[in-house]
């Protein structure tokens, strides 16, 4: 924060203040991504496994054979773990 306002008062070139004012636009975001454990990867990670699996099946009977054949992957490689607290501090603690 103090950077940021500080580098307004430098002349910079164009890549750096478009960089600058950038970080400025997200600095809330940015803050969330430092100090919260979420994530979407997990889906995202369920999404591109469930288009592998329609592009290997080269095209399905129907909707239900393309729906188990996702769900028993799914169930037979995902493991089994404790979901991971919401802030730093709560590692810490735990």
């Amino acid at each position: 924060s103090y950077h940021l306002d500080e580098s307004k008062k430098v002349t910079l070139p164009r890549r750096v203040r478009t960089i600058l004012q950038t970080m400025e636009t997200y600095r809330e975001s940015i803050r969330h991504a430092f100090t919260y454990t979420l994530s979407n990867g997990a889906i995202e990670g369920m999404n591109n496994k469930i288009k592998n699996i329609k592009r290997s099946g080269y095209g399905y009977r129907n909707f239900y054979n393309l729906r188990a054949r996702i769900l028993i992957s799914y169930k037979l490689t995902v493991p089994r773990h404790q979901p991971r607290p919401l802030t730093f501090e709560d590692e810490e603690v735990a």
